[in-house]
């Protein structure tokens, strides 16, 4: 009996090894959550993607490099897109689109509807003429399709390649759309949620590309429902009811209906920001890949980046051996957490890193930064008067805190 248990126990020790390989070779990126390893609950982030042809950019999907997962609830993601000579191809066709793509989440009586929304630009990389388009898709359940009277906006609804309704806007004869960008011209597409004064949510889509910020769509849920909760959700706890992410990014893929495209030279730079309830801040998780949209791209490479001024963006080029993973983290890059408080409403924070400079108006006194570590010198303004200075060393992975008084 003895020996026959030591050769149970070697058996269990092989097999349990052997398990312990094949999660390796499965789920290389070990060090993040997965659901279905049984680690904790949360959503299992590598589910969708492993390798180019993929949708790269900068992805929050509510987890962090250790596996830690949260909850970001805001009315406005916004990005920032520079293109630098970008230029893709797909057997002679050099579109691409640019998304910023977002999932609105709103909860009345016991139900939860979703809805995945797409801030698109599209983009002929070769001439770098631009249009704006957006979609809805209803989330709320398994191949759901959108019912025509319950969306109102600019737009339709119209049937998908799937065989099921989404809707569909493309501006017309909206200021700064159908244009030609200048060369390395940055672009800003905004998507916010909002209730209307009857109690209507709304998806608002807009752009800025010189001609100051365009609300191009403003589309109505009209559910007839009393909406107890209603906002842009980036949720690591768990998936929509069609089982897809609450997540937010911003990603460069093919044109449309699914298709890839190839990054050929070039590059881009993207940010990705939210609006935290006193400004729009950097977010603090972010990965390269996205997996709610199906159009891909191949031989992009996305690596963290700063500013000079200490702020993050991902910069966007071309090459092999495509990474997708994390690209930056409050845990384990160099980046921290900055908190403004101050006594004085309407601010201005001037923070100044070896000569350059980024302000932001604060209007409650109030601020929350995810910017790189490091020295930084920090003024404060209040009515033209400088009411604050101070030589200031901000510390990576933690909250640092400044109190104006």
């Amino acid at each position: 009996m003895d020996d026959q248990k030591s050769e149970m126990l070697m058996l269990f020790g092989w097999v349990f090894a052997i398990l312990i390989i094949a999660v390796v070779m499965l789920y290389p990126y070990s060090n993040y959550q997965f659901t279905t390893l049984g680690i904790s609950s949360g959503i299992n982030l590598y589910s969708c993607k492993y390798s180019e042809p993929a949708p790269m950019g900068i992805v929050d999907y509510g987890v962090s490099s250790y596996g830690n997962v949260y909850n970001v609830s805001t009315n406005s993601i916004q990005s920032s897109i520079t293109l630098n000579n970008l230029l893709t191809n797909l057997s002679g066709d050099y579109n691409a689109s640019i998304q910023l793509n977002i999932n609105v989440m709103l909860r009345y009586e016991n139900q939860t509807r979703a809805y995945f929304a797409q801030n698109v630009i599209f983009i002929d990389t070769k001439t770098r003429h631009i249009n704006f388009i957006d979609n809805v898709w209803n989330d709320s359940r398994i191949n759901a399709s959108l019912n025509s009277k319950l969306i109102k906006g600019n737009g339709t609804v119209s049937p998908s390649i799937k065989n099921y309704t989404y809707y569909f806007y493309q501006a017309v004869n909206q200021t700064g759309d159908n244009i030609t960008l200048n060369k390395n011209q940055t672009i800003y597409l905004r998507t916010n949620s909002s209730i209307s004064k009857n109690g209507t949510p709304q998806i608002i889509f807009s752009y800025n590309d010189g001609y100051g910020w365009i609300n191009y769509d403003k589309v109505n849920l009209l559910l007839n429902e009393k909406i107890k909760n209603y906002s842009i959700l980036i949720s690591g706890f768990n998936y929509t009811p069609s089982y897809n992410f609450y997540d937010a990014g911003i990603i460069i893929g093919g044109p449309g209906d699914g298709f890839n495209t190839t990054l050929i030279n070039g590059s881009a730079e993207f940010t990705l920001s939210y609006w935290n309830g006193d400004n729009f801040q950097n977010i603090q998780d972010a990965y390269d890949f996205g997996c709610d949209t199906e159009e891909g791209i191949n031989d992009a490479v996305i690596s963290p980046s700063f500013y000079k001024n200490g702020l993050l963006y991902a910069n966007i080029s071309s090459g092999k051996n495509i990474y997708l993973g994390n690209l930056w983290s409050i845990n384990s890059s160099d980046i921290g957490i900055l908190y403004v408080n101050s006594s004085f409403d309407n601010i201005i924070i001037s923070l100044n890193r070896n000569g350059n400079t980024f302000n932001e108006s604060l209007k409650n006194g109030k601020g929350k930064f995810t910017i790189e570590a490091g020295k930084y010198v920090i003024n404060a303004y209040s009515d033209n008067n400088k009411i604050y200075s101070e030589n200031y060393t901000l510390k990576k992975g933690i909250i640092n805190d400044i109190d104006i008084k």
